[in-house]
């Protein structure tokens, strides 16, 4: 979502610009549109994956511009010379300024709240009703939330385990009067959610109308200091750290310093949680990949007992089991895409398969040492894509690649017979490459943006703090995107594509 870019943007993507990208995908006869997760992120921190909570959406991605009360309070006209020089900046900058992005729409909303507080909410309007039956109606997954945002705001966002006792504990007498205390913010972030949810509606009919289907990336964990973690520590436990054993590509594997889940406790309230948050993302998408699958099977952490790491469960068998429980539960009245890259143990494909759950088949990863699999033969119950957010374009891993692998990408994706073979990254290998993912056997075919367009800018490298991560913005707006000769050329290379693969 950030990516996009539109004449009208606070220098990132937001939910009034998905009709143009909708436009596109209809030329170019595309018919699913993921995204990677739109939940609420930590205040300053770029990543979708930093969530504050596992209910709701990012701010971040609300238009402005379709506000009213930003409207009537005289748009960015009332911006004052120096915010108006900023969002010139933002808007122009190649990729997301979020020093710029932040302030300038915390002052957007700031202004149009004000403005919804004093002449709707004051004056009890049909829009402060419909505010107000939309809360109550949401329950407890808001409630927690927007008093969690606001005392954090007021505790200068010190993580919630250093709060004062009677907060961090949660005594139901000093939340009310927390509450009571700091309403005008609570309401405040509970309006954000409103007019958050107010335009993903009006996106999803947008898609509906079109034929598009949307779906949603949900991440597996959410972060120590959210309101969730805050809420439910019972279930979102924190005396150890979620992570990922030892494998090929790292030694001691890696430490997430997430917290991990509580399936046994869970299961005792009947998974009440865990359901809740799967009806609430179910409301948003047409269906969602489930991210890090295999830790529904099973959990690596680390704790003072174990700082090398242990499994829990600890044997196969609960695996499988936990597993088989937990993806039936969650893809019950749900679609659901299974994201079980990385080092996954044969059982979990087995599983998810029985499950009727599609598997990610990522071209450059299917391979037997320096054999690649053909992708007409992938199993028909999985997701071919070219690459994830977490690699590089195809272009790039091209030019990267040593002449045998790609002499062993031409002999096992038939879409490369009689094309060159060059360490160059030609339109005519472009094409091909194009061709093997949606002539392949897998039911679901999703390609990145950067590889439709052949193009080399990543969104994020694993393992690295820098400010391109989670920053990538496409070079045309959307308004132009059928328009510009490169991504016009690309829709409809990718229609005749498509027709031809007749998906």
């Amino acid at each position: 979502m950030f990516s996009l870019r539109s004449r009208t943007d606070f220098g990132i993507g937001n939910f009034g610009a998905m009709e143009g990208l909708f436009r596109w995908m209809n030329e170019a006869r595309q018919k699913i549109l993921m995204v990677l997760p739109l939940l609420p992120t930590a205040p300053g921190d770029s990543s979708p994956y930093a969530t504050r909570s596992a209910f709701g959406l990012n701010p971040l991605f609300i238009d402005v511009h379709q506000l009213p009360e930003f409207q009537a309070t005289g748009g960015e006209g009332a911006f004052s010379d120096e915010q108006k020089r900023q969002l010139a900046e933002a808007r122009a900058a190649h990729r997301v300024r979020y020093d710029l992005v932040f302030p300038l729409k915390d002052a957007a909303f700031g202004r149009a709240f004000d403005h919804f507080d004093r002449h709707e909410w004051g004056a009890k309007t049909a829009r402060a009703k419909e505010f107000q039956a939309w809360r109550e109606a949401q329950g407890e997954w808001l409630e927690s939330y927007a008093l969690f945002t606001a005392i954090s705001e007021d505790q200068q966002r010190r993580a919630w385990w250093e709060w004062p006792e009677p907060l961090k504990h949660r005594q139901p007498e000093a939340l009310k009067a927390e509450g009571q205390r700091l309403e005008r913010r609570v309401r405040y972030h509970a309006w954000l959610q409103w007019v958050a949810e107010q335009q993903w509606n009006q996106v999803r009919a947008q898609a509906k109308a079109r034929g598009i289907l949307l779906c949603g990336d949900e991440p597996f964990i959410i972060g120590q200091d959210s309101a969730d973690t805050w809420a439910h520590p019972d279930i979102l436990r924190r005396d150890a750290r979620l992570g990922v054993p030892p494998d090929d590509f790292s030694a001691t594997g890696q430490d997430w310093g997430l917290p991990y889940f509580d399936f046994a406790a869970m299961e005792k309230e009947d998974y009440r949680w865990l359901k809740a948050r799967a009806v609430k993302a179910a409301s948003y998408y047409d269906l969602r990949r489930v991210d890090h699958a295999v830790g529904y099977f099973r959990q690596w952490i680390r704790d003072e007992k174990t700082p090398t790491g242990r499994f829990i469960p600890s044997d196969e068998e609960s695996h499988k089991k936990f597993g088989e429980r937990h993806f039936r539960l969650l893809s019950q009245d749900a679609g659901i895409i299974a994201e079980d890259l990385g080092v996954i143990p044969p059982f979990v494909r087995r599983i998810l398969a029985d499950l009727g759950l599609p598997g990610y088949r990522v071209m450059r990863w299917e391979r037997d040492d320096n054999t690649y699999r053909n992708p007409h033969q992938y199993p028909p119950i999985s997701l071919v894509t070219t690459g994830t957010h977490d690699t590089e374009p195809m272009a790039d891993w091209w030019d990267a690649a040593r002449d045998d692998e790609r002499a062993a990408v031409a002999r096992a994706w038939p879409e490369y017979q009689g094309v060159p073979v060059t360490k160059e990254f030609t339109p005519e290998i472009h094409r091909a490459m194009l061709a093997a993912a949606l002539n392949s056997s897998s039911n679901l075919c999703v390609l990145p943006w950067q590889d439709i367009l052949g193009t080399r800018e990543r969104i994020n490298l694993p393992g690295t703090m820098s400010d391109s991560n989670w920053a990538y913005r496409i070079t045309q707006d959307v308004e132009d995107l059928l328009k510009d000769e490169q991504s016009r050329g690309a829709a409809e290379r990718l229609s005749w594509l498509t027709a031809s693969a007749r998906r």
